[in-house]
């Protein structure tokens, strides 16, 4: 939810209006008193601010159950049914969209493949059309709350636009300045890295933790790092380029598409596999699975790699929680994950030793993701909203 300049006053009862909105959305249905207990805010005040969200009907009283005869607090749960958001994940090879609604359903998913992006204004032909045939599904217009994107590449999210995205021939292009124009709505893009870390801290695998970091083995590779329940975007939004840590030395440091040589992205991941060792995923995977020695050489070098990369972050960061997802994993991960905790818990410190470490089944509909990343901002309020 936007906010405009206030004064402290109104500036702390939006806050708390958020605060409340939110752990509504998370942890309905919730009563009064325990959003109290919550919030630390007083009765009087956690009343104002429900009666408040009720007449604006964002949120609802559900039916209490007895307890011995006597009526229990009143449920409070979201008023999600006419409230829906459209994700875009924009991927190289296609562009895919999913409008849901704020219970995380899915109304409508579109796909539209792509031959070959010719300059950097054709990906948004491809956008346009997904994002219009997902509108005319949308059951109230009123209801949708934005477009949230999902993007393999570096991302300034406050300016809305795509620092770097080869594939996409994209160096600072404004893509949100494109699609308000074009649409009126709420545009938000993330990195897909980064993504991943906001859904899965909103309500998913890390909503538990305060401190975590997400590391994406795909196409490249990403990492996102939450600190105190925050993305760490980094001072020129590039935090978490785990793919261009100098992972690999001597004949094995081969120059990376950075400049720099030894990255991990130069076998760690899809593009870097087929472009440097000349396996795609799946033949890699056929080979490490039938002990083929050459094959099998590489497997331990990556394996080896990736858990001195990821023992060097922990060790800086001490997360309560790691998470591994991507391609690379789905296809991988049930030879590599096994090494690589075995390693990872060799190498860091005792003090960092109750780390857990989470992998996701598959890897997740980002589409799905970057909905999700329109539903976070709307029960969100940064204080970098208010100026």
């Amino acid at each position: 939810m936007k906010l405009g300049k206030v004064s402290n006053s109104q500036m702390i009862k939006e806050i708390n209006q958020q605060k409340v909105l939110r752990l509504i959305y998370t942890e309905g249905p919730i009563a009064r008193v325990d959003l109290a207990g919550k919030t630390g805010l007083t009765q009087q005040t956690i009343t104002n601010i429900v009666n408040r969200l009720l007449s604006e009907n964002l949120i609802l009283e559900t039916t209490p159950t007895s307890n011995g005869g006597r009526r229990r607090p009143i449920p409070l749960v979201i008023n999600s049914r006419n409230m829906y958001a459209i994700g875009i994940e924009l991927a190289i090879k296609y562009v895919r969209g999913t409008l849901m609604d704020f219970q995380n359903n899915s109304v409508k998913e579109v796909t539209e493949f792509v031959p070959r992006y010719e300059n950097e204004e054709h990906p948004m032909e491809y956008i346009f059309k997904v994002i219009d045939q997902l509108l005319e599904h949308v059951p109230d217009q009123e209801g949708l709350k934005g477009i949230g994107f999902s993007i393999q590449g570096l991302v300034n999210s406050n300016k809305g636009t795509v620092i770097y995205s080869p594939g996409l021939r994209w160096r600072d292009f404004p893509l949100k300045k494109k699609l308000m124009d074009r649409y009126g709505l709420p545009i938000y893009l993330e990195n897909d890295a980064n993504l991943l870390a906001i859904v899965e801290s909103l309500n998913g695998k890390l909503a538990s933790s305060e401190q975590s970091i997400v590391f994406k083995f795909d196409y490249g590779i990403g990492s996102a790092m939450v600190i105190n329940r925050q993305l760490l975007h980094g001072a020129n939004y590039v935090a978490g380029e785990l793919g261009h840590y100098k992972a690999f030395t001597g004949s094995d440091a081969i120059a990376c598409h950075c400049g720099a040589k030894g990255c991990l992205t130069t076998f760690a991941s899809i593009s870097g596999l087929k472009r440097n060792a000349g396996f795609t995923l799946e033949e890699f995977s056929k080979k490490v699975r039938a002990n083929d020695l050459e094959t099998m050489e590489l497997f331990e070098k990556i394996q080896g790699a990736i858990a001195k990369a990821i023992a060097n972050v922990i060790t800086l960061f001490n997360p309560e929680h790691i998470l591994f997802t991507g391609r690379f994993m789905d296809k991988i991960g049930d030879l590599l994950i096994p090494l690589i905790k075995k390693e990872v818990l060799a190498l860091i410190p005792d003090s960092c030793r109750n780390v857990k470490i989470i992998v996701l089944d598959e890897t997740p509909d980002e589409s799905r993701s970057a909905a999700g990343l329109v539903m976070n901002h709307f029960f969100n309020v940064p204080f970098n909203e208010f100026y």
